[in-house]
């Protein structure tokens, strides 16, 4: 009989089932996982930034190969969208303070300040 007033706490706990097992345990350690990789936008690019008159950059021009080598690591570079994201660009630069109006403001300043 003194085995059956055993309190909660003199039980042993119950090991977990397999099913109950978190999913966090059975995934790969951070080191195993793939990295995010920035891939190349498909399809042709518009540049959604300011144009200028001394430069191959024309607001909305389209560019089927990408980002012209030239503008890449430049402030230019952020402002070309997938076509298919144009209409929501555009939205997007109207909006002040929004990261694309601020980047179209920049590339503006940068040429302005290159004259």
């Amino acid at each position: 009989m003194e085995d059956e007033k055993k309190t909660a706490a003199e039980e042993p706990a119950e090991a977990p089932k397999a099913a109950e097992k978190p999913e966090i345990a059975s995934s790969p350690a951070p080191a195993e996982q793939e990295k995010p990789v920035k891939k190349e936008a498909e399809g042709p690019l518009v540049y959604v930034g300011p144009g200028f008159k001394d430069s191959r950059l024309s607001t909305y021009g389209i560019f089927a190969d990408g980002v012209p080598q030239e503008y890449k690591g430049t402030i230019y570079e952020k402002l070309f969208v997938p076509a298919a994201k144009l209409n929501e660009a555009r939205e997007t630069i109207k909006k002040k303070g929004s990261y694309l109006r601020i980047f179209y403001e920049q590339a503006k300043a940068e040429h302005d300040a290159k004259k």
